[in-house]
């Protein structure tokens, strides 16, 4: 749950969270999620991530992508999600409008169907 931001979600017990693990002047906040076998948590490829980034970088981030985006729904906000390759490691990130900027909800494909389980419990508290 975060206060600041106004959301909550369920996630595996086995998993843990760090918030605000790296700096970037287009990242208002960021919550990087660590797997079960992961012993620190990856900045550069997470196994998880919440985002909240600036509308500019947002609207750069998947412009390439933008043609192959559908359309996704959590906890009632309508965002697009993307499918692609970072690093040679398939990606899904999900979009959603977020008041002045953007939520980018984000996993390792490995982890689709934990990812999906989290979305599902997704829930903005205001």
């Amino acid at each position: 749950r975060n206060e600041q931001f106004n959301f909550e979600f369920q996630y595996p017990s086995d998993w843990s969270f760090h918030e605000n693990t790296f700096r970037s002047p287009f990242s208002k906040f960021n919550l990087i999620g660590t797997a079960s076998g992961e012993n620190v948590p990856n900045t550069i490829i997470p196994s998880l991530l919440v985002n909240i980034v600036t509308q500019d970088f947002a609207n750069r981030a998947f412009y390439d992508l933008k043609n192959i985006a559908s359309n996704k729904v959590v906890a009632g906000v309508g965002g697009l999600k993307y499918e692609y390759e970072f690093e040679g490691f398939p990606q899904v990130t999900v979009d959603l409008p977020f008041g002045e900027y953007r939520m980018f909800l984000g996993v390792k494909k490995e982890y689709e169907d934990i990812f999906n389980q989290i979305l599902a419990s997704f829930k903005f508290l205001k």
